[in-house]
């Protein structure tokens, strides 16, 4: 679906995470791996591990997916739903399906033809051979007992089930038996975990029980072969290594560790960590016989590549249930903050799309809304439970924990005003008024039915409004001492069915907004005195429930709303209609967010469990390039008196037509700071970054200004070098170094994951990366692995090494191991200490060779001082630079090929190609970041960039700015602005135009 055109245009998405209740939700084929969601299958290409396709598979949560052996078009998944589909993917459509009697839990693909077996919570297994659409049940286990599913990897007539009663079932479909290994049955009946087949055997097979055994069978003869050691952590999945025959792998969720096993030992040979949440599942990757995919506990998903010991990709933890709640940090507008039904409250840091902090509420306890509290130190949720939670935000510390309602808790919402108050609404009718400070209920006011919205006025203290199951709105005045009953100030009656959320106003005080399950959305005066009809507007086109609710900050005609029918919709509500409707969203949308500082960037969530970026620049378009030209005249753009806007909503609709005008205290903030710096020219790098910043959003755009800023022998103010991503050539190396002494200091504990040693390690493979040797080796040494700092040490000089093997001494004398200590004494020239130490531990026969081998001259001497010296740099080679740009250029290219031309820009202007920059911008249709680039760095402006520019001024009616950047133009103001006169309105603006052109012409030499 072509995007290029749209008024509300998706710019990014933070995919869902994988789900964590049942276990066979990823798979890997060939050139790809997948995972899924609650309803949603993620594809990601292996090369790049780039999200390629989401698909909305089904209406219930998917339990199993698996891919064809032979085809790796083509992948399977079933859902709690009781179906069953095969997916086409690159057409991104079902090519089979089937409904079944029983609820489909696991799923399994042959090796060779046109059959899949599938596990039903009753226990049957059955086939089904889709191309004919025929099912034949194989065989039964006891009802919502089967654990696991395996086709024979190369036999496709032999099938394992695994079973919560610790035994497994063998079957031969071409002859039809079955033959059942008692495995822990009649022992301890634990249940099988997971069990593999040995793909260098017919026979044999490997299972892991409940309690942390790990056996080896044969089931030919239903025995077992060989037992491993007993793991106290469990196993919760295995693998086997395919590069190395008889080897494999095993993870359990209790820790974030592979543990790799050989057949023939009892004992693990190795582990690796690969991620600090434990492991779901690992699923062994068909074309990279060393790689695995990972799903974790923390509903993230990982490629570990074994034989290099590394995380080839690991995403970060991601929602993997309905998100019904978004918010953006009021303070740190690099923040937004989700509610989810996973019962997790995740911080996301905008300029990454990384979860940045996370709160759990705990087990069964489903978030259905979030608040910001005052300066965002505390945010609350409420839960399904009727909980109502606070935490700060900083640290993620839980403070409050009250349960305020008998049944769900549907919306919560922070008085930013006032006493700073918070407010709830609950199925058990109540919406309640609770002190922030300790959850203490200081006010109920009882509906007849369920409260679901409930939201303060943004400019009148005390006016809460709610939103009822019986369809109405109504609106309290809590500082009325008459108010003291349930009565509601004013109710506003009209839906046919229950209200979810209402939303006052953000400019305009009388006016709220609400959304019903009657698929529309009323415009509303609220205020107790209005005598004329209540409802203004009634906003049709939904197709199903609506939900979300907002309204513009700037513009006050505009309102967004998210539905069931998956749609985010924008309204012109002056005239009565849709201007634009989204169907990217998979499912129900929930939350919608307007950046508090960029209010044309919008943030949505879904219960397709993604977080989604849009942009709504392309409306306001003709103002930002006037905004561009005359930074000065931003206040000619702001409306002034919110009296006309309101009048346009009270008006009949379409009888008075509202201006495209700025309202928002935004734009006025921004009108009156530039009316002394905009006029100054040339125009400086902070102008026009206050005027991006307010109208534009793209992906790393706060990257640009320090690359340009380096570019141009400038200091850029207020730009944060600890989130950027990219930084120029001439900076790269000192940030990364400033990066990782943060990383490896103690102030990284705050806002940092990992342990100690995790981040010292991490800052040594900074500071190795930009060449410090010494560096690494020092935080390396600090992590404890005093060995590998050693062996690099040589490179600084060899007095370094042998103040490093004097350091790890220390340590080993310390510890009283004097073996160990024996060779770093003796080859750093310290033998006689060696002598020493034996002597103290009346080992005099060791003693004695030593001395004697230091007699005779056999064992090394201390290095001289004057080889202490670091090693000189060598020369510059030429043959760098060049090496430089083509990686500057080959991730340009990557960057382009994902849709993110900007930071394919920035990754020429990090080497200083800025014209490479400016012409990809023009090329990708990025007009006003390719013109605004252009200028700041002396580049010439693409004719065609010009063109565009005009003709979206001149679409606008506002032709003397048209003309003005047509001059430009090479022909300009010989062909192009001559033109323009001709299509002049009237004389009076066409005179002006050619006026312009012949001054123009004058100044011409």
């Amino acid at each position: 679906r072509s995007h290029s055109s749209a008024m509300l245009r998706p710019l990014k998405l933070i995919p869902s995470g994988v789900q964590s209740w049942y276990r066979e939700t990823i798979a890997a084929s060939g050139d790809s791996f997948a995972y899924c969601s609650t309803m949603s299958l993620h594809i990601f290409r292996l090369r790049d591990n780039v999200l390629h396709k989401m698909i909305a598979a089904h209406e219930r949560a998917i339990s199993s997916i698996c891919w064809c052996t032979d085809d790796d078009n083509l992948l399977a998944s079933c859902s709690v739903g009781c179906r069953i589909a095969i997916w086409d993917l690159e057409l991104e459509e079902e090519k089979f399906a089937v409904k079944v009697a029983e609820t489909p839990m696991l799923l399994d693909w042959a090796c060779s033809g046109d059959k899949l077996v599938f596990g039903t919570e009753g226990g049957s297994v059955m086939l089904w051979e889709y191309k004919s659409n025929k099912q034949t049940k194989l065989f039964s286990v006891p009802s919502k007992t089967m654990r696991v599913l395996r086709w024979h990897p190369k036999n496709a007539n032999k099938l394992l089930c695994g079973v919560e009663d610790g035994s497994l079932t063998v079957y031969n479909h071409q002859a039809g038996k079955k033959v059942v290994i008692v495995g822990r049955s009649k022992t301890s009946k634990d249940a099988v975990q997971d069990a593999q087949w040995d793909p260098l055997s017919e026979d044999y097979l490997l299972v892991a029980f409940n309690d942390g055994s790990l056996t080896l069978y044969d089931a030919s003869t239903q025995k077992e072969i060989h037992s491993f050691d007993k793991q106290s952590q469990g196993i919760r999945s295995l693998a086997w290594a395919r590069a190395q025959p008889g080897n494999f792998v095993t993870a359990t969720d209790r820790v974030g560790l592979l543990r790799l096993w050989n057949v023939s030992q009892r004992s693990q040979l190795s582990q690796l960590k690969v991620g600090t949440s434990g492991v779901l599942c690992v699923k062994a990757v068909p074309s990279e016989p060393n790689w695995f995919v990972l799903s974790f506990k923390n509903s993230s998903v990982g490629v570990c590549d074994l034989a290099a010991r590394t995380m080839r990709f690991l995403s970060s933890p991601g929602h993997a249930e309905t998100i019904f709640d978004v918010a953006f940090h009021p303070t740190d507008h690099d923040l937004i903050g989700t509610a989810s039904y996973d019962g997790h409250l995740k911080l996301w840091r905008i300029s990454t799309s990384e979860s940045h902090r996370e709160m759990s509420a705990g087990k069964e306890q489903m978030l259905y809304g979030l608040s910001f509290g005052p300066n965002a130190a505390k945010i609350c949720a409420v839960s399904g439970n009727g909980f109502l939670m606070i935490w700060k935000c900083d640290s993620g510390e839980e403070v409050v924990r009250q349960q305020l309602h008998n049944g769900q808790a549907y919306r919560c919402e922070w008085n930013l005003r006032g006493q700073m108050q918070i407010a709830t609404g609950g199925a058990d009718g109540n919406a309640c008024v609770v002190d922030s400070s300790n959850g203490t209920v200081v006010r109920k006011l009882l509906h007849p039915q369920a409260v679901y919205g409930v939201k303060w006025h943004p400019m009148q203290d005390s006016i809460l409004a709610t939103g009822c199951q019986d369809g109405n709105v109504r609106v309290y005045n809590l500082a009325d001492a008459s108010s003291s009953s349930q009565n509601a100030m004013v109710t506003l009656q009209g839906h046919e069915s229950r209200v979810f959320n209402i939303v006052f106003h953000p400019l305009i005080a009388s006016i709220i907004c609400s959304g019903s399950d009657d698929k529309t959305i009323r415009i509303w005066n609220w205020t107790p005195g209005y005598a004329g009809h209540r409802e203004l507007r009634r906003l049709t086109g939904h197709t199903s429930y609506v939900r979300g609710l907002l309204w513009h900050s700037e513009l006050p005609h505009i309102l967004f709303s998210g539905s069931w029918d998956s749609t985010i919709r924008v309204w012109d509500v002056a005239e009565q209609k849709c201007l634009h409707a989204s169907y990217d969203h998979h499912a129900d949308v929930y939350g919608l967010a307007l950046h508090p500082q960029r209010p044309f960037f919008l943030v949505s969530s879904s219960r397709d469990t993604t977080i989604r970026y849009w942009i709504f620049e392309d409306m306001v378009r003709p103002l930002l390039i006037t905004a561009l030209l005359k930074p000065e005249s931003m206040a000619k753009l702001l409306g002034g008196s919110l009296s006309e806007p309101e009048a346009c909503i009270h008006a009949a609709p379409g009888t008075k037509e509202a201006k495209k005008l700025l309202y928002g205290p935004a734009s006025q903030a921004l009108a009156t700071e530039l009316q002394s710096i905009g006029a100054q020219r040339p125009i400086s790098l902070m102008v026009y970054r206050k005027l991006l910043t307010f109208f534009v959003y793209r992906a790393g755009i706060e990257d640009l200004w320090g690359l340009v800023a380096t570019i141009r022998g400038e200091q850029m103010p207020g730009v944060n070098k600890s989130h950027r991503g990219f930084f120029h050539e001439r900076e790269l190396v000192g940030c990364q170094k400033t990066k990782a002494l943060e990383l490896a200091s103690a102030r990284a504990s705050i806002g940092i994951s990992g342990k100690q040693e995790e981040r010292l390690l991490k800052a040594a493979q900074i500071l190795l990366r930009i060449g410090d040797i010494r560096g690494y080796c020092r935080f390396t040494a600090q992590a404890g692995h005093w060995e590998r700092a050693i062996c690099i040490a040589p490179s600084v000089s060899q007095q370094f090494w042998q103040e490093m093997c004097s350091e790890y001494l220390d340590t080993l004398s310390a510890a009283g191991d004097i073996e160990e200590a024996a060779p770093f004494l003796i080859g750093i020239g310290r033998a006689s200490k060696l002598v020493d130490k034996y002597i103290e531990r009346s080992d005099l026969d060791n003693a004695f060779v030593v001395a004697k081998a230091e007699s005779d001259g056999l064992t090394p001497t201390a290095y001289p001082s004057s080889s202490s010296a670091a090693a000189p740099h060598p020369p510059p080679n030429p043959n760098t630079r060049s090496k430089l740009e083509d990686v500057a250029s080959v991730l340009a290219s990557r960057y382009s090929e994902q849709g993110e031309p900007l930071l394919a820009a920035m990754c020429q202007l990090a080497v200083s190609k800025s014209m490479r920059a400016v012409s990809l911008l023009s090329r990708s249709h990025e007009v006003a970041l390719s013109f605004v680039l252009a200028d700041m760095l002396g580049q010439p402006h693409d004719p065609m960039v010009v063109k565009l520019l005009s003709q979206c001024l001149e679409r606008d009616g506002r032709l003397r700015e048209a003309a003005e950047i047509l001059h430009l133009h090479p022909k300009g103001p010989s062909m192009h602005v001559p033109l323009l006169a001709a299509r002049a309105r009237n004389n009076e603006e066409a005179r002006h135009i050619s006026a312009l052109t012949q001054t123009q012409h004058q100044e011409l030499p």
